[in-house]
């Protein structure tokens, strides 16, 4: 053993120093679904619930006691690094006796995820974890082939290891934690699609339209899907002309890594359809198509060329 090491180890907690998961060495990955439908807050300001979603094949309830607050997109990023852990340790063939269970360094999970800003770092990933277990989860949505008629949690226990600092602050070490059998089931499945490095420096609404773009788009390079669909499945609780205002200012800003998005307005909608021999009444803003296309393929002529996505399907 080096002399690095041999520090590093040393400076880790004696829970730590037996048994360590981390670093990440690949990529950080997803289930599918888990980026197509909208399963984690938008704000940081606390919710006892998300609208309830239901297109008809898919039914998803998220609630969390009033106290404690729906997980949020940001709670959302160590998922995905214990998610991505997991799968990594199953293809080294080194998975956990306990399943889910992952035991790793913040300092990694910062490296990966980036670090937020404002309040303790302790206080900041105790909150996480707190949310991500205490957020009850009802869907039919199914992982690895399995479903679950019940509800279930995120994570099903956590453990925060910490030192204390001189001035009396907890200053945090590393965490264990187990993944619940629906998420693990997720990590371990065949429908796991890798996340772009720049994702993790988007802004909420950027995030879920990356997800949607990448869960998506497959062989093809483009798709369009109707705007009321859209702010559903971002997850937006704005009404439609608030969503479609907010929307405007993220996509001219052009920050979705690989992917370009912009909405049909009404104008080019009549043409287009015109054209193709409908007769149009009034338009509105919930049928207005959004298309989606890979950037390195560039925007199709026309967006009706592009397929449609009503509900999980790719193009």
């Amino acid at each position: 053993m080096t002399q690095t090491n041999t520090a590093e180890l040393l400076d880790r907690p004696l829970q730590l120093a037996l048994r360590l998961d981390s670093p990440l060495t690949g990529d950080v990955q997803n289930d599918r679904h888990m980026m197509v439908y909208s399963l984690f807050g938008l704000s940081k300001d606390k919710a006892e619930s998300l609208p309830t979603y239901d297109d008809g094949k898919v039914r998803i309830e998220v609630r969390a006691p009033k106290n404690v607050g729906v997980a949020t997109i940001w709670d959302k990023a160590v998922l995905l690094y214990a998610i991505s852990l997991l799968r990594e340790k199953m293809e080294q063939g080194k998975i956990p006796a306990k399943l889910g269970e992952l035991h790793f360094t913040t300092s990694d999970l910062q490296r990966i995820v980036g670090k937020t800003a404002g309040g303790s770092a302790y206080d900041k990933i105790e909150g996480a974890l707190e949310r991500l277990q205490g957020t009850q989860i009802k869907t039919n949505l199914e992982t690895g082939g399995e479903g679950e008629s019940g509800a279930f949690s995120w994570i099903s226990d956590y453990k925060l290891l910490y030192q204390r600092k001189k001035d009396g602050e907890r200053a945090v070490r590393g965490l264990k934690l187990t993944l619940s059998g629906w998420v693990t089931r997720a990590a371990l499945g065949h429908n796991l699609l890798i996340y772009h490095d720049q994702y993790f420096a988007l802004k909420p609404v950027e995030k879920r339209l990356y997800e949607i773009a990448r869960a998506h788009l497959a062989r093809g390079h483009a798709f369009w899907m109707a705007l009321e669909p859209l702010r559903k499945r971002v997850g937006s609780d704005n009404d439609l002309r608030k969503f479609k205002n907010a929307l405007g200012p993220v996509l001219a800003a052009d920050r979705i890594p690989g992917y370009g998005v912009r909405i049909v307005e009404t104008a080019e909608y009549k043409e287009t359809m015109k054209s193709r021999g409908a007769v149009l009444g009034r338009v509105l803003n919930a049928e207005l198509p959004v298309l989606f296309w890979k950037k390195d393929q560039g925007q199709p002529e026309n967006w009706i060329d592009a397929p449609k996505v009503e509900y999980d399907e790719t193009v």
